[in-house]
């Protein structure tokens, strides 16, 4: 379901990778590099798989016109996001979180099943 996807928090720290650099007193430090992950339902993601998952889950779920109309309406009203990118993830963030249900003027018809 579309809705595992949605973002619970963020997560960032500095991870090793692996390699040292030597100081100029001998001593040896390890070298890191920040790492965001995106904690959903699902578990823990790095930003790029998150994306590429939550997207295939969209389009099978049939939802992709539904992105594109919320990408368009963030492009009008979301003045702060300034990338594509960024503008891709703040959209399916909200297609994954259902917050586009509360904006009093967007309209999507959503057809509900009851089973």
């Amino acid at each position: 379901m579309v809705e595992d996807y949605r973002i619970k928090f963020h997560t960032g720290r500095a991870e090793l990778t692996g390699q040292y650099t030597v100081n100029r007193r001998g001593n040896t430090k390890a070298i890191t590099k920040y790492i965001e992950r995106y904690v959903t339902p699902l578990g823990e993601f790095l930003p790029e798989i998150w994306r590429e998952e939550a997207k295939e889950e969209i389009k099978a779920a049939g939802e992709i016109e539904l992105l594109e109309q919320v990408k368009e309406h963030c492009r009008n009203h979301c003045a702060w996001l300034k990338k594509e990118n960024e503008l891709e993830d703040y959209a399916i963030s909200c297609v994954c979180n259902r917050s586009y249900r509360a904006w009093k003027d967007f309209e999507y018809e959503e057809t509900i099943i009851w089973m």
